[in-house]
This record gives C-alpha cells, sequence and structure tokens, in this order.
C-alpha cells in the first residue's frame, strides 16, 4: 500500500509544473475578466499571492495593508518592464521561479525583515511575464486592473488562512513550514 502511495505522490508532483506554467487565462481577447480569472487558473499564481498572504500576517499588522499595496504596485512595474520588451519573457520565467524559492524560505525563516521585501520584489516577475504574454492583445489597463484585483484577492484570503492557522492550528509554526516545502516544490517543479 505505500508503495501506491508513492506512486500517486510522484505521479503529482510530476505535473506540478503543467499546472503551474501551462493555465488558461491568456484569450485572444484580452480585458479586465480575463485578467480578474487568470491569477485563479494557475499554480504560480495562487502560490504566490496566497503564500505571500500568509507570510505577512505572521509580521506586524500594519505591514498586512502594505503588502496588498506592495503587491499591487510590483505587479504593475513588472507588467510595464513586460510590456515594453524591457525583460523578456524567459527572464520573467526564471524569476517566477525564483520568488517562489524566496517566498519558501521567507515562510520557513523566522526572519520576517528583509525576505518579505525581497518575495515583494520578486513578484514584479509575475507582472512582467504577464506584460510580455497579454500586453499585445490590447486592453491593457483593463487587463492589469483585473490582475491586480485578482491578485489582491488571493493575498486576502492568504491572510485570512494565515489567521486561521494563527488561532486554530496548535502547531502553526509546523504547517507554515509545510506549507514553505509545497511552495518550494512548485517552485521548483
Amino acid at each position: 500500500m505505500r508503495s501506491i502511495t508513492k506512486q500517486l505522490l510522484m505521479i503529482l508532483i510530476s505535473v506540478l509544473p503543467v499546472a503551474a506554467m501551462a493555465h488558461p487565462g491568456h484569450a485572444s481577447q484580452a480585458g479586465f475578466w480575463t485578467g480578474f480569472i487568470h491569477p485563479f487558473t494557475g499554480l504560480d499564481h495562487l502560490t504566490m499571492a496566497i503564500g505571500f498572504g500568509v507570510l505577512l500576517w505572521t509580521v506586524a499588522k500594519q505591514w498586512k495593508v502594505l503588502g496588498i499595496v506592495g503587491l499591487s504596485v510590483s505587479l504593475v512595474f513588472g507588467f510595464v518592464l513586460g510590456a515594453n520588451g524591457i525583460v523578456a519573457e524567459a527572464i520573467a520565467e526564471y524569476g517566477i521561479v525564483a520568488s517562489l524559492i524566496v517566498l519558501a524560505v521567507a515562510l520557513w525563516s523566522k526572519s520576517y525583515r528583509v525576505l518579505p521585501f525581497v518575495a515583494l520584489l520578486m513578484a514584479s516577475f509575475h507582472g512582467a511575464a504577464h506584460g510580455v504574454e497579454l500586453a499585445p492583445q490590447g486592453h491593457v489597463i483593463a487587463l492589469i486592473s483585473g490582475m491586480v484585483l485578482g491578485m489582491a484577492t488571493l493575498y486576502t484570503i492568504g491572510l485570512v488562512v494565515g489567521e486561521l492557522i494563527n488561532r486554530h492550528v496548535p502547531y502553526g509554526r509546523k504547517v507554515l513550514s509545510a506549507l514553505a516545502m509545497l511552495v518550494a516544490i512548485i517552485g521548483l517543479a
């Protein structure tokens, strides 16, 4: 029976790259709803935004609100860089992987001073990748507005998850470590 469980786990891990990178939401008619729905359809966005929300739940109260503003600014900044060809798509994709690894380290470690800022800056790679992919399709302002609102929604879900872990899970720190491991696996996949 253990062998079957290991095989199923290996199959699950092997399909993570497909789930993370080959998600829908790159419609030919890009607009607000395309941008809003897109973060919910990719494992890379889900782990980044929710994990970032959980991370910022562990720091001071004022950072929770600044986190959503910072994430939004970082996404828009990255989107502009990608849309103008300043950041190539390949670099943006590697930056996404690096951002997930940095987020995993930030969740794993006990240093909540520098790593959240680094994770926030690295979130700009998510915006850059979509600037390259989606900006040529038009409706750039509607698209980025929808994407920022979608990511902000996921970030807020991460804050709620952080609160639930804090209040209702006896070994919340260990759960955060497990979450960090999951984010790292997705990033490396």
